[in-house]
């Protein structure tokens, strides 16, 4: 990805590739002093959106504020349907990045979308274009003096016998790799769900996702979820874990 390391300002170009590019500094911040209150920001897809009360689906983000101390104040803009490419084609990466202050968090979590080959308003190449927009998301933030933080696209409820069929190809290396190049933190959510749903098995499963849904989850399966993030975070040593709730 061009510009990646670079000392330009923060204006984007395509690529090669046609994907948006971002043409600035990808250097972490320099930290600042605690700030009073600090925002965990979701950048995602409908496995970490907010739906209606209505709608059987939950996302793992609507349910997260319970699982931090006041200070954290979530704000959850993943949006159903969106891959990595769309969620900047139609601006809300923009309208997220208005939001955005030094000392934020911006957690970072598509895939599932980035699938769809016969979409090319949403198909990401896990090799090429994917990785583009998720250096995007990771320098943009940066750029604005937030941290980012990578996420693996969770696992679909998608077993063979007794274990989960991995079911997103080659992006969830694809999101380790990013982090990796970028020195972003990263939890694997693909693994830690994996686990989670093999531990509950292929009956006791079902009740934690929506009605006649592998993909998204239930009020009950998203809070769970959430606290598969939460231990991540803690996992991490993130300084955001000393915000955790009890």
């Amino acid at each position: 990805m061009a510009g990646l390391g670079g000392a330009g300002g923060a204006a984007g170009a395509a690529g090669a590739s046609g994907a948006y590019t971002y043409t600035g500094t990808c250097l972490p911040p320099a930290p600042d002093a605690p700030a009073a209150e600090l925002s965990l920001r979701i950048a995602g897809d409908s496995t970490a959106a907010i739906f209606p009360a209505t709608d059987p689906r939950v996302g793992w983000g609507a349910v997260a504020q319970q699982f931090f101390l006041a200070m954290v104040k979530v704000a959850d803009s993943a949006a159903s349907g969106r891959s990595s490419k769309s969620f900047i084609d139609e601006g809300l990466w923009s309208a997220m990045k208005t939001q955005i202050k030094a000392g934020d968090y911006v957690f970072i979590e598509f895939g599932h979308n980035d699938e769809k080959t016969a979409d090319p308003l949403r198909y990401t190449d896990p090799a090429t274009t994917y990785r583009e927009y998720l250096k995007t998301y990771v320098c943009e933030a940066r750029s604005l003096g937030a941290i980012p933080v990578l996420l693996t696209p969770i696992s679909r409820r998608s077993f063979a016998g007794t274990v989960i069929s991995p079911s997103h190809g080659a992006y969830p290396a694809a999101v380790l790799a990013v982090a990796a190049e970028t020195s972003t933190p990263v939890i694997d959510m693909t693994e830690r769900t994996r686990v989670w749903l093999e531990a509950l098995g292929p009956t006791d499963s079902v009740p934690y996702f929506a009605p006649g849904d592998n993909t998204h989850l239930s009020a009950m399966g998203a809070p769970e979820v959430a606290k598969l993030v939460a231990a991540g975070i803690k996992d991490l040593k993130l300084p955001l874990a000393s915000e955790l709730a009890p």
